[in-house]
């Protein structure tokens, strides 16, 4: 059985691999709501007409 002080630095590392995982899922989330602004930004945008398809061949 772990003595008292293992178990204390056993959730001493839980808690902080925890913390960190929470605080990477709110940086994902942060990014993911900047990009979907930005996708939303330039969806309200004109598409400009820069392609052109090649005349058919004869």
């Amino acid at each position: 059985m772990l003595a008292s002080k293992e178990f204390e630095a056993y959730l001493d590392r839980q808690k902080t691999h925890q913390l960190d995982g929470s605080q990477t899922t709110r940086q994902m989330l942060r990014r993911s709501r900047e990009q979907i602004a930005a996708s939303m930004a330039l969806l309200q945008h004109q598409v400009p007409k820069i392609w052109h398809p090649e005349p058919p061949e004869q």
